[in-house]
């Protein structure tokens, strides 16, 4: 995995490109730091990879050093890119699967609007015990893992479903309608699993929507991701990729323009029954 401060320090990352601007501007690094208000050791930290930037450091840094357009849009991606963590499940849960479910529940506790969409799963919130079994022990079978703590896993997930009735925060959950169809358990289970679903719609803090099959969409559903405020992941079969800020407003715009593709309420309610009637007797 590559570490933010290795993107940072890599030559003609975001280190270099700060420093070659501060020199090509003529200015001493105390002169600039004087100018920005800063610490001299703060200019040192950035240009040695040292300390992560944030987006206004970014701004005042290229305005100060009269960067023009083409070097400040660079700066702004070279630090989205530094950012961006990636995460291999295998080492990630290389001593079980409950610390990473402690690290989504702290996540969660910690945000205030929390938004999913799911392309494959059913989002955690409204797992019932064998479906998040069977998530679990897929990631054991997927990646050979050599832990048995899949129920100690489900236990610490279904925690994090009581933050659904924690109504200073915000949930917007949502699905596209081939979730609903997906077998992972035996029918009689998933239709349990469907019901819980319904339950969703009547929280009054919770957004429970569902994108639908054979309509036109604006926007067309690429991949599951989840956003908790300005914190962003991705998960895929081999990891997850924390993103960059550029990257979480993108998802949040893609969020905005899925919700109105969406369904909710009693037509959400009326796929999930329909869903439910379609599994084998």
């Amino acid at each position: 995995m590559i570490r933010p401060q290795d993107r940072l320090t890599q030559p003609g990352g975001l280190a270099d490109r700060l420093r070659n601007l501060r020199t090509a501007a003529g200015m001493a690094g105390k002169d600039l730091a004087e100018m920005l208000g800063w610490a001299p050791s703060k200019v040192s930290r950035l240009e040695n990879g040292r300390q992560m930037p944030s987006t206004e450091d970014i701004a005042v840094w290229a305005q100060a050093t009269r960067a023009g357009d083409e070097d400040a849009e660079d700066l702004r991606l070279l630090l989205n890119d530094a950012q961006t963590v990636h995460r291999d499940w295998r080492r990630r849960m290389s001593r079980g699967q409950v610390a990473v479910q402690k690290d989504y529940n702290d996540l969660v506790a910690n945000s205030t609007r929390i938004r999913y969409f799911e392309t494959t799963w059913i989002p955690g919130f409204l797992q019932i015990p064998d479906y998040a079994r069977r998530a679990f022990a897929e990631m054991v079978d997927l990646h050979d893992l050599a832990v048995g703590d899949v129920e100690a896993a489900v236990t610490t997930r279904l925690e994090r479903q009581q933050a659904l009735y924690d109504t200073t925060k915000q949930f917007e959950l949502m699905i596209t309608e081939p979730v609903l169809g997906w077998m992972p358990i035996p029918p009689a289970v998933m239709r349990a699993q469907l019901d819980r679903l319904q339950t969703a719609i009547d929280l009054p803090n919770v957004r429970f929507g569902i994108v639908p099959l054979r309509r036109p969409l604006s926007r067309i559903p690429q991949n599951s991701f989840q956003l908790y405020d300005n914190y962003g992941v991705v998960e895929t079969f081999v990891g997850e990729t924390e993103c960059g800020p550029e990257d979480v407003e993108k998802y949040h715009r893609v969020m905005d323009q899925l919700w109105e593709e969406a369904v909710t309420g009693s037509e959400a309610r009326r796929l999930i029954v329909a869903a439910s009637d379609a599994l084998p007797r």
